[in-house]
């Protein structure tokens, strides 16, 4: 199908040279020429018998092999080039012109995290956590037109191999959104991880309903009031720890009205969820007025700097739990917010837990909200109520404080383990 034709060329001080072509017939009966110039014989002998395996690929309609496929890839491409001007292969792209088509991975994550101009440090945080992952995986020099539906796949079973379900369904959806973008910026046509199964977010196994006889051992082995106030307002008023913290000031403060608003950090770009108002509930109002008291005059902020830094809390409230000879819960900050939602929903309308709280039904079920040892107390008990009391306008909380001194613990808590709600409950299914 092919031959090889050798010319002897006689040079001016007279040495020899032998310049080489392969000569064959392509499909449309064209005689075609390529001119190998001086390589050794076995060089073109190869090269010939790759040509024959191309041209019987293209007259049978067949996938060359992979070696031949191989072949091509490694050759240079001036030879590449002569290959393609007689219609043996498709023309190569320069690396120039194959950048702009598809740009590599770690060029297309890195340019979707700076086009996120208002990302909040902890989403910042959670985008590189992903860019890691890709790259650890894929090679961010891996062009991401060359990223199928089957490698996102493959992508998703290393994770599985490494992460819990919930890691693995939030992974999913954030690769998702870096190749979504990837198509927008058209250097893919599909989005690979498109129709992957991210999976649940839940992670059941790390909720645990924080008791309240717990947080009074932690409270007592804080080191100071602005400690005591760190935690009863992440385990009392369900802020979000630091974020929620860090922007408290004391103008936020009704102490008339029994309330106090929260400046929302991670809700502030949505129209109407830039804050929210949560009532000072008496397990609250002991801590928050002595921090009052204390604070020096122009004081602005209700707990100090250092309060605003996440890690510096955790371990602040870690060194806390341990002093107190308490064994640490699993997300630490998180549960204590979970908690407080789980016992405010035995006694108030569920809109206006999630108002207080600020979140939405459906997250809080998913995320929040937990079954207590408490509950089936009261029901196969016929002493407790089937659910708690209404509460006066003076108390104005879970629990009324009781006369002298106040204490955050209540009765109707008085252990610490949980398991899982139904994923629905009674509640309607709305968003907040």
């Amino acid at each position: 199908m092919a031959s090889l034709s050798a010319e002897i060329h006689v040079c001016n001080d007279g040495t020899r040279t032998t310049t080489y072509r392969v000569l064959f017939v392509d499909q449309s009966g064209r005689r075609q020429t390529i001119r190998l110039g001086s390589v050794s014989k076995k060089i073109a002998e190869t090269t010939k018998c790759r040509v024959e395996e191309i041209l019987a690929a293209r007259f049978s309609g067949t996938s060359i092999q992979p070696e031949t496929a191989s072949w091509l890839t490694a050759i240079a491409d001036v030879i590449h080039e002569k290959f393609a001007k007689v219609g043996l292969v498709e023309p190569r792209q320069t690396v120039k012109a194959a950048r702009e088509a598809s740009p590599p991975l770690g060029e297309i994550v890195e340019r979707y995290i700076a086009s996120r101009s208002k990302l909040k440090p902890n989403t910042l945080r959670n985008y590189e956590t992903t860019k890691r992952l890709l790259n650890e995986h894929f090679g961010e020099a891996r062009l991401v037109r060359s990223i199928h539906a089957g490698h996102a796949k493959d992508y998703r079973e290393w994770l599985v191999g490494k992460y819990a379900s919930a890691t693995v369904a939030r992974e999913i959806k954030r690769a998702r959104q870096f190749f979504e973008y990837a198509k927008d910026c058209r250097a893919i046509e599909e989005n690979p991880f498109l129709k992957v199964k991210a999976g649940s977010q839940k992670n059941t196994r790390r909720k645990q309903f924080v008791g309240q006889d717990v947080i009074e051992e932690v409270l007592a082995a804080c080191p100071d009031n602005d400690w005591r106030l760190a935690v009863v307002l992440a385990r009392y008023a369900g802020l979000r720890i630091p974020s929620e913290l860090e922007k408290l000031t004391w103008s936020d403060i009704d102490w008339a009205g029994q309330r106090f608003t929260v400046r929302v950090k991670k809700k502030e770009h949505l129209d109407g969820h830039e804050t929210r108002v949560v009532p000072i509930f008496p397990e609250i109002e002991p801590y928050l007025r002595q921090a009052f008291d204390d604070a020096p005059p122009g004081t602005i902020h209700v707990l100090p700097r250092r309060f605003h830094n996440e890690g510096y809390v955790y371990a602040g409230v870690l060194r806390a739990v341990e002093r107190a000879g308490v064994k640490a819960w699993p997300k630490l900050l998180v549960n204590m917010r979970a908690s407080r939602e789980t016992e405010l929903m035995q006694a108030h309308p569920a809109h206006v837990v999630h108002a207080w709280l600020g979140n939405s039904a459906e997250v809080a079920a998913d995320h929040y909200l937990m079954l207590t040892d408490s509950d089936f107390d009261r029901a196969a008990s016929p002493d407790l109520p089937a659910h708690y009391p209404a509460h006066s306008g003076a108390s104005r909380g879970l629990l009324a404080p009781s006369p002298g001194k106040q204490t955050a613990v209540s009765p109707a808590f008085p252990r610490d383990t949980a398991v899982q709600i139904p994923p629905r409950g009674v509640e309607p299914r709305f968003s907040s």
